[in-house]
């Protein structure tokens, strides 16, 4: 019965009801059956064949009648990736194994995943004949930002890397679903330790507050005493070096000008020389004497 004929007939039941108060329990009955369908979950899979569900590893076409379920050469190749990456087995119409499970072709608000995994890591194979468009590149966005908005993570794989590099694939997938399971894995301690605060703020008597805000305070304060003093040895520091290079540049400075004055005064006597040869000649004989002795 679609959904107008049911309003319908809930307004005429409700309507009757009056006369007859049994019409109440029947427009009832309807609204109940409305709100069901209007209320379904957003996720479930969507109706698969009879035989993947009854599907057991003793049955030697399962790989084969998995791979119907797919819709390209590019999505079997990671699906064949995948059960020998993980050794998958069939498991009520999903395949299981290595610590995940995997499922095909599944309904998430009025869109159908290539794979999921652990319901809630979304495989998408993207072939760049209906993915590389500028139109098929925002719709591919808002399809993922939805997605993440109930709580999904979205990998994208080209469809070239699962046809001829399915080691890189499936890389992609194991680093992928690390991260994500370490997210949701702090996001959980985090929310535990919230709740475990909030009931312990909750059960603790009034003089156990305050000793508890006295003593925050005392560390904040303690905190901000060693915050000056690092601040203060920083700055001791910067002076230092400062000085440091200072100092630096006057030795330098000192060294030029000994060096300076050092070429001047042997200027001069070697001026002098040239303007005497008799005391050119005394010194020639006393240099020569030193090199002796």
């Amino acid at each position: 019965m679609n959904l107008p004929f049911r309003f319908l007939a809930v307004i005429v039941c409700f309507l009757v009801g009056f006369a007859f108060p049994i019409s109440f329990g029947l427009a009832a009955l309807i609204a109940w059956s409305i709100y069901e369908d209007l209320t379904e979950p957003v996720s479930k899979e969507p109706p698969r064949p009879n035989k993947l569900e009854t599907l057991t590893e003793e049955d030697d076409e399962w790989p084969r009648l998995f791979r119907l379920a797919c819709e390209s050469p590019a999505e079997e190749a990671f699906l064949d990736a995948m059960i020998s990456a993980f050794d998958l087995k069939p498991d009520k119409g999903r395949l299981s194994g290595g610590g995940l499970t995997l499922q095909m072709q599944v309904s998430v608000a009025n869109y159908r995943l290539d794979f999921l995994i652990d319901k809630g890591l979304v495989i998408e194979v993207d072939g760049a004949r209906w993915h590389s468009s500028p139109e098929a590149i925002e719709r591919d966005t808002e399809r993922d930002r939805v997605l993440r908005s109930k709580g999904f993570e979205v990998l994208r794989i080209p469809a070239k890397t699962t046809l001829y590099n399915a080691d890189e694939a499936i890389a992609l997938v194991r680093q992928t679903r690390s991260e994500w399971l370490a997210r949701k894995a702090q996001a959980r301690a985090l929310r535990t330790r919230e709740q475990g605060l909030k009931a312990n703020g909750a059960h603790s008597k009034p003089q156990d507050r305050r000793a508890k805000t006295g003593f925050s305070q005392l560390i904040a304060s303690a905190e901000t005493g060693l915050d000056r003093f690092s601040e203060g040895v920083n700055k001791f520091n910067e002076q230092l070096d400062q000085f440091n290079k200072r100092a630096e540049e006057w030795v330098e400075d000192d060294r030029v000008r000994v060096q300076q004055q050092s070429k001047e005064k042997l200027k001069r006597i070697q001026d002098e020389l040239d303007a005497d040869p008799e005391l050119r000649k005394i010194y020639e004989e006393l240099v020569s004497k030193m090199e002796r002795d």
